[in-house]
């Protein structure tokens, strides 16, 4: 019996020092030295216009990296005139932001998650990451150590689909070679688990607990979670 799960990334095995408001910041620091601006000053703008927020409809035209980058220039150029930062600034920062957020000295994981892998590993669990994420994922996931665990790494914006959209979770299941038990782990409730339900797929709800979901408080703890699921199977 072929056993599988698939894990979400960002927050669920690593996460980013600075998410896209602090990188903004940072950026804007070199382009403009001495701004007042803060993350919360770019929250209404980025609120809405990455792909993830309109999840219903596929982008298969951006599984260019440089495509689907280009596509968020004008959203963090907006969010950040917005907040009152003048157009050219906006313009150069924009510009620059793609370096500054993969960079992966910013990135660092869980302290459970190799452990909760390698477990899985060892009992022959096949694994698979399936994330709303940038083009780079598999690079952070080379550069922090865990490529090795997983025979599957899936970003949406190669695949042109976000979670919880059903084909993200088809991608992956065909990817897997259609396994006869799969799991979903992940942080967001409605993302990870229930999109994952809707598809016929079980889930636990990880780092955020939610009513009316399996969760368990750390990686460790859902890895036996599902493992005592898996022996009544």
């Amino acid at each position: 019996m072929t056993k599988a799960v698939i894990w979400d990334f960002d927050e669920t095995l690593a996460r980013r020092s600075g998410r896209w408001s602090d990188t903004l910041v940072d950026v804007l620091d070199v382009e403009s030295p001495g701004h007042s601006l803060t993350a919360s000053s770019f929250m209404p703008g980025l609120s809405h216009g990455f792909p993830w927020h309109d999840w219903e409809r596929g982008h298969p035209e951006l599984s260019d990296p440089d495509q689907w980058w280009d596509s968020l220039r004008p959203v963090l150029r907006a969010a950040m005139e917005g907040a009152g930062m003048s157009k050219p600034v906006a313009e150069r920062a924009s510009t620059r932001f793609r370096s500054e957020y993969v960079r992966l000295d910013r990135w660092s994981v869980f302290p459970d998650t190799e452990a909760a892998l390698d477990r899985l590993r060892r009992e022959g669990w096949r694994q698979a990451i399936l994330s709303n994420h940038c083009p780079e994922l598999p690079d952070f996931v080379r550069g922090l150590g865990l490529w090795d665990y997983f025979d599957v790494v899936l970003t949406s914006a190669a695949i042109g689909f976000e979670k919880p959209h059903p084909e993200a979770f088809a991608c992956v299941l065909r990817d897997l070679g259609g396994p006869q038990v799969v799991w979903m782990v992940g942080d967001s409730a409605e993302v990870d688990i229930a999109g994952a339900l809707r598809c016929g797929i079980p889930g636990v709800l990880v780092r955020r607990p939610a009513p009316g979901f399996n969760y368990a408080p750390d990686l460790i703890a859902a890895v036996e979670m599902i493992e005592r699921a898996s022996t009544r199977v």
